[in-house]
Formats: C-alpha cells, structure tokens, sequence
C-alpha cells in the first residue's frame, strides 16, 4: 500500500513536472527568453569530463557526435519528452520541425551537419544553439543545454584563444539566476582543480543552484575513493553531488548499448564495497534524473511567478514605451494636419496640467516624481524680497546717523528748525525703492527661464518623433513666451515705477504709527499743561510753571545730548523711513508675483494652443516637415514584436490550468521529497559513525 502511495505522489510530481516543463518551452519558443530569463539546466564542464555520455545515460539513447579533441562546438538544447506508450523514440529539430528523425544515427550526423554549417567546417565554437527534441519511453521530462566542453590547449584549426572563447560562451549561459548548472567532474581529477566545478563556483558562490556530478569513478587508482568529494566534505554544494559510471571507450568502440550500461553502473555500485555503503540517492544515473527532476521542479515552481510578473511589467513597459512613440506616419496631408493638432493638444494640457499641478495619468504611469511646473515657479516668487520682508530688516540701516543728519540738514532750507522735512525723506527712500527693480526683473526672468525649459522637455516627449516639427514649435512657442515676458515686464517696470513716482499710503498701520510718532518732550508738556490748576490759582501756578521753566532753562542746555532736536528728527525720520518702506515690500511682494503669474503663466496657458495653432495654418510648409527618422521606425517595430511576444505570453500563461501547479498535490508531493532527504541525511551520519 505505501508502495503504491509513493508510486502515485512520484507520478503526480512528474505529472506536474512535465506541465512546468511544457510551459516553460512554449514560453521560450515564443521568444520570451530574449526578453525574459527563463529557469532551464546547463552542463557544465571540460572537454574531457564524459558530458556526453553522462547526457546519453539521461537520455537512453546513443545519439552525440564523439571524436578527438573539442566535439560539442555548439550549444545542443535538448528537450526531453517522456512518452511511456512510444514504440520507438524519435526526435525533431527546430530547424526542420516537420521531419521525424527515427534513426539516431542520422541524428548524430544531422547535429554534426549544423554544427559545420555554422562554424563553416573549422574546429571553432559558435553560441548559436541547436534545438532538438526528444520524444522516448526511456527519458526523463528535462530539458537540459549540453555546453561546449571549456578547452585549454587549441588543436589544428581552432582559434588560439579557445579557452577565452569556451569561457565566455558558458558564463554567458550559466550566470543567469535562473540556470541550474550540472557541474561535470572526472573522479580522476582533482575537484578542486576541475574546470567545471571552479566556474560554477564563481557564478554561484553560494552553491544553491550547482549540482555536481562525479564521472569516472570505475578508473580512478586502486586504493582511492570519491566517497568525501560525494559526500560534500570536500567542496560543499547545496544541491549536492552524484555519482555515476558512464560508458568507457571499450564500451563506446563496442557500441555497447546505454540500457546495458546503465545495468551496468547499477550493478557496480551495489556491488562495490564501499560506493555500495552510501546513500543510494547520490549514486547512479537514475538518482541523478529523480534529483535533476525534484531541482527542476522547486525551481520552476518557485520562479514561475516572477516570471508573470516581469512579463506583465515588459508589457506595461512597451505599451508606454509605443504610446509614447505613436502611430506610424499618415500619408494624407489632412491626416498629418490631424496628428499634428493632436500633438499640439497634447503639449498644451500637459503644460497646463504641469503649471496647475493636476494629475496626469500618463506622468504617474511614467513615474513622473519631479515637483509640479506651478509648484516650482511659485518657489521663485515667494523669493522676491524674502530678505527684505524679514522682521528685523530695517531699510534705515542702510544709513548711518550721521548719513541721516545730512540729508536733514541738506532739506532743511530757511525754513524752521525742528520741523521734519519731506524731501529729506525722499531722498533717503528713494535710492532704496529703486534697488527693488533688479531682484522683480530677475524673479521675471528665471520664472520665463523655467516655463520655456519645461515647455521644450514637454514637447521633446509628445514630438519626439518628428525632430524637424519639434524645432519649428519649439521656436514658435518660445517667440509665445518672449512676448509674454516682454509684455510681463513693462508690467513690472510701471509697479515699480509707481512706488517710486507716488509717494502715499492708506495704509491704517503707517498712520496710527505717525499719529504715535511725537517728540517726548511734548508729550511731557501736554501732562504738565492737562495738570494745571484753574481759578485763582491758575495764574499762580502759571507763574510758577514760567519760573521754574525759565529756571530750568541752563539744565536742559547742560543735558543738551539728550534732547537735541536734529538727532529727534533723525530718530523719527528713521521709523518713517522703515514704516514706509514695509509697506512698499508688502505691496510688492503681492503685486508682482501676481503680474508674474497673470501676465507671464497664465496668459501663455491661456495663448500658447491658438498661437500655435495659427502659426501653422499661415505656413502649410509644416507639413513638409512630417518625416520621423528611420531609427524611430525601427524602434516601433522591434517594440511591437516584443509586445506581440509578451502579449502572446500572457495568453499562454492564462490558458494554462496547470500553472496554478495543484498546490495540494504538489505540496504532498515536496513534503515526500523532504522526508526523503531526511533519511538520506540520517543514513548518510550512521555510514559516517556521527
């Protein structure tokens, strides 16, 4: 009964295997795997490590082409298809898929016939692969890239840097994260010496996706074992090693056929009385199909899903990528006006809604992260006077006392002392209005730098396929925005103007603060005068007050610093001037990032598509100039058949009821695998005596 369970739960693995398997191939006939890595199984070794007859046993059939020196001078993928109901095996190449090879000595010189074909009858390596399927009773469901074999020395008609050239060739295939790689190594070797195994090392450093194999082991010397080098005690491996006897060249010379010899090693290694002490599931050919089978399994499982999701993403990818890029060129004239003013459209709200700052689906599906056009240009008019509007600025600095003494003094005329003079006031504060003009113009002009360059990167992206039309709107659209700047600045000029040409406020603040603004002296003399009696005693007191005025009189010359009347007006002219000048900032600070954004933003939001649109309707030469460059061409061609790869893909993926992999089967059926690998990790420490 248990037999007949681990029978069942071994033919749903292999049910389910075959399924990925089949997946997997069609995605990769599609195309998918020049877009796409998918998961597949490399061989990985040097020359004369006994790969082929290793991948014959796999197979069951005797089919490689053999010889001296280096024999696989291309890559050979074999797809392996197990049909328990075939009579007799066949397979079909990629290249013929309409002809039935039955005779697997045709094959054998079929692959040597395209092998010649490509390398043109020299003893070079190419990395074009040759496809073949085979449909047997006897393999296992796998697929698997037999490599050529890394060379060190080149024979008589190889280039002379064949190792480089063997090198690259199997990095290329076996760095992939998704490429299990089946190191083949000779137990008369040293491992760590072995040309196979030290690549792997160094495209896999973790050992997680390298499984290696042990050939050779019936010639190593007399007295010597491979049982630690197995065992991983030597070189560890997460996937493991396997050991396995392959066909000799007596074996070879006897066209021995590959069932007897697979008989063969299974006899040699029960017998043997050591190899016949260890796990059995690291030691023949048939455990190293079942773990090539369990590996295969867990890794398409496990890289299945990714795969979706990259696909689905390349496909995202390309349809921006086309959309972005756009139909192919109209012959019509009226057709060509059409996707012109499409484009214009486009241009225009993109604008728009970059100045805005709304949001546009294609921006988010391009992952647009930059700070919105308007957003960035109200950077630059909250700068505008952002010194000046700081609450410890005071414009009075500017001057020293004495500096403000002058111009009192310069003003003062023949009128009399004491009183303040408005010219002295216009000639501190003008000077200091007039500096407000370069920092307006200069906010003027970086808002008009910023608006054209987002203007032009917007319609690089919507006329990118038309670089003659792209200059033409560029310029026009350009000539827009000057005008507008223009137009802008005269507006500037005159708020400026304004300020410096009219002095005057309504402002409630300025004029509670001159209200304030009285000598302290008087407001001593308006307490002393509120205090004075009335009546009779009035008089008195009056006298009094006189006298005592008078009286005081040396005193005050005595504390003359204190009450010196130029340095009152000095001190009150001073808060005027700041009073005032606050103001002007505050007034500025509005009035010309509104005209800014008024006359300069929103007048060429406003302008731009009718300008635009006349410019082109007076010069119908614009349709001349519809001509998109040939690499543009290609470019949507080549997207399009990568679309129609990934498009067809995704039908594949979605047609398939066995990618959902019956989770409970195969579930059941890993849990059997890790029960396995349990006994055999308890077996593997009562051989060690741990």
């Amino acid at each position: 009964m248990s037999e007949q369970k681990d029978s069942s739960l071994q033919g749903q693995l292999f049910d389910n295997l075959r399924s990925l398997i089949t997946l997997i191939d069609q995605l990769r006939d599609l195309g998918v795997q020049e877009y796409i890595k998918l998961p597949r199984i490399a061989v990985l070794g040097s020359q004369s490590a006994g790969k082929s007859s290793l991948l014959e046993n796999i197979v069951g059939l005797d089919f490689l082409p053999r010889g001296e020196g280096i024999v696989t001078r291309r890559p050979l993928e074999m797809r392996l298809i197990h049909k328990p109901d075939a009579l007799k095996p066949w397979a079909v190449f990629e290249v013929c898929k309409d002809q039935k090879f039955f005779d697997f000595e045709k094959v054998r010189e079929y692959i040597v016939e395209l092998t010649d074909k490509a390398t043109g009858n020299s003893k070079d390596v190419v990395p074009d692969p040759i496809v073949m399927t085979v449909y047997s009773s006897d393999c296992p469901d796998l697929t698997v890239i037999d490599l050529p074999g890394i060379t060190r020395i080149a024979i008589k008609g190889q280039r002379e840097d064949i190792e480089k050239v063997t090198l690259e060739m199997a990095t290329h295939y076996c760095q992939d994260e998704r490429t299990i790689i089946l190191a083949v190594c000779p137990a008369n070797q040293d491992l760590s010496t072995s040309d196979g195994l030290q690549l792997a090392i160094k495209l896999d450093p973790t050992g997680s996706r390298t499984l290696g194999v042990i050939t050779k082991i019936d010639i190593m010397d007399q007295g010597t074992d491979c049982r630690k080098e197995l065992l991983g005690q030597v070189i560890p491996l997460k996937l493991g090693f396997v050991g396995v006897k392959n066909r000799n060249q007596k074996d070879i010379n006897e066209k021995v056929r590959v069932g007897v010899a697979l008989q063969r090693e299974t006899d040699f290694f029960a017998k043997h009385p050591l190899y016949s002490q260890m796990p059995p599931d690291i030691m023949g050919t048939k455990a190293l199909i079942q773990k090539l089978t369990n590996i295969l399994f867990k890794h398409i499982r496990a890289s299945l899903p990714q795969i979706i999701r990259e696909i689905d993403q390349k496909v995202q990818d390309c349809e921006v990528k086309l959309a972005q890029l756009g139909p192919g060129l109209p012959r019509d004239n009226k057709e060509k006006m059409q996707v012109i003013w499409n484009m214009l459209t486009e241009y225009t709200e993109n604008l728009n809604n970059k100045l805005r700052g709304k949001f546009d689906v294609k921006q988010a599906l391009q992952k647009d992260t930059q700070i919105s056009g308007g957003a960035q240009v109200k950077l630059y008019l909250n700068d505008l006077y952002n010194e000046q509007s700081g609450k410890n600025y005071r414009v009075s600095r500017e001057y020293t006392d004495r500096e403000i003494r002058e111009a009192i003094r310069l003003h003062q005329g023949d009128s009399i002392p004491g009183f303040p003079s408005f010219d002295s006031f216009l000639y501190l504060i003008m000077p200091q209005l007039e500096k407000l003009r370069d920092p307006a113009i200069d906010t003027l002009n970086e808002v008009f730098t910023y608006v054209d360059s987002l203007s032009n990167s917007i319609l690089k992206k919507v006329f990118y396929r038309f670089p003659t039309i792209l200059d033409a709107i560029s310029d026009i659209s350009s000539q827009v925005l000057t005008e507008q700047k223009n137009k802008t600045k005269v507006v500037v000029e005159n708020l400026i103007d304004a300020e410096l040409g009219y002095i005057f406020t309504n402002d409630q603040d300025y004029l509670t603060m001159n209200a304030s603004i009285i000598p302290q002296e008087d407001k001593e003399d308006q307490k002393t005068a509120a205090a004075a009696p009335t009546g009779d005693n009035a008089a008195g007191t009056a006298n009094t007050t006189t006298t005592t005025t008078t009286s005081n009189k040396p005193a005050a010359q005595s504390s003359n610093k204190d009450t010196d009347p130029e340095k009152v007006l000095a001190q009150e002219l001073s808060r005027r001037l700041d009073a005032y000048y606050r103001i002007v900032i505050r007034n500025l600070r509005d009035s010309i990032p509104k005209a800014i954004g008024y006359f300069l933003v929103r007048a060429a939001q406003e302008q731009m598509q009718f300008q635009l649109y006349n410019e082109i309707m007076k010069s119908q030469s614009v349709m001349g100039l519809m001509s998109e460059p040939e690499y543009i061409t290609i470019e949507r061609d080549t997207i399009k058949k990568t679309l129609l790869v990934l498009r067809n893909a995704q039908k594949l993926l979605k047609q398939d009821p066995q990618q959902t992999f019956q989770r409970q089967t195969s579930e059941a059926v890993m849990d059997k695998v890790k029960k396995t690998a349990a006994e055999t990790i308890n077996k593997t420490k009562r051989f060690l005596g741990m």
